[in-house]
């Protein structure tokens, strides 16, 4: 099976609510991830499971859940590649150095480092 991301809009009244939603997806084979935005009553659950199977574990606690989309997960943003970046350096050719100045004082006792 593909692995799929399914919107559900369900009604979130309380905490308790939010973690028995929360805990009653999360049972179900298939699941991968599972996210619930509070605010706009939203529940997004990605995985290879069956979306009907979601909105029937949801309607036994007595969840309205209103199927709003289904389809495949969003691609996590490619990584630049650094051998096409046109600043890249491959080697680092700076070294960092203490500088080491010795002087003698005239009476010719002791030295400084700076």
């Amino acid at each position: 099976m593909t692995t799929k991301k399914i919107e559900i809009k369900v009604d979130i009244d309380c905490e308790k609510c939010k973690h028995a939603i929360m805990e009653a997806v999360t049972e179900l084979e298939g699941v991968n991830i599972v996210s619930l935005d509070q605010e706009k009553s939203i529940l997004t659950v990605v995985g290879t499971m069956d979306p009907v199977c979601v909105a029937e574990q949801l309607k036994k606690f007595n969840k309205k859940p209103v199927v709003i989309s289904v389809g495949p997960p969003k691609k996590p943003d490619p990584k630049p590649d650094p051998k096409k970046d046109p600043c890249f350096i491959p080697y680092c050719y700076y070294t960092p150095r203490d500088m080491v100045s010795v002087n003698t004082y005239e009476s010719g006792s002791g030295c400084t480092i700076v």
